[in-house]
């Protein structure tokens, strides 16, 4: 369409969107976006997270799975060497060892994804079986909780004193710690028994 002018030129009117128009747009946009993104990537880095804790809490069970078929005796004395260690977790595969030395053991630094895997190991010894012919007086005791008594007037008799119950076995009984750690603040922290019951 073509309009003329006071002095009879032809002016032109054009449909389009100018540079200013565009630039305010493209403003607009990354004002919708950039929350969104970031919301996209915390959600990310929370999914990561858990992975990486549930691929190490795996590994523990793994490694307590490992502990329980080794050698009794030699768990119990601190006389393990060294345990290979070949676990398939969801993330990957972790090829290491666990290097005993006495009660304690470690692995090197597996990487797993983008988190780096170790694992730690403590041995407690929690109980001494008894022995017949050497008797000793070292029982496994169970306390039990003394509980408050309700609210209003106290019971005409009084309470007796808290239960108290001892055991002892023919058998040793140990406590065995596992820990992974994986770059968190917290690592996971697992923690069996394990006893002799071949006697």
């Amino acid at each position: 369409m073509k309009r003329t002018g006071r002095h009879g030129t032809a002016l032109s009117t054009r449909c389009g969107v100018s540079l200013v128009e565009i630039l305010v747009a493209l403003v607009i946009m990354a004002l919708a976006i950039l929350p969104a993104i970031g919301a996209f990537s915390t959600s990310y880095g929370t999914a990561t997270r858990q992975i990486e804790q549930e691929t190490a809490l795996k590994l523990g069970e793994a490694v307590i799975n490992v502990l329980l078929t080794v050698n009794y005796n030699k768990l119990l004395e601190g006389s393990l060497d060294t345990i290979p260690l070949n676990i398939q977790t969801p993330s990957g595969e972790f090829k290491g060892s666990l290097e005993f030395s006495g009660m304690t053991a470690s692995s090197t630094a597996v990487a797993i994804g983008r988190a780096s895997y170790s694992v730690s190991v403590w041995v407690n010894t929690v109980f001494r079986a008894q022995n017949i012919e050497t008797p000793h007086n070292d029982a496994l005791v169970f306390g039990f909780r003394d509980f408050e008594a309700p609210p209003g007037p106290p019971p005409v008799p009084p309470a007796p004193p808290a239960p108290v119950a001892t055991y002892s076995c023919f058998d040793d009984l140990v406590c065995v710690k596992v820990r992974v750690d994986y770059g968190q603040r917290e690592a996971v922290d697992l923690e069996t028994f394990r006893a002799d019951m071949s006697r």
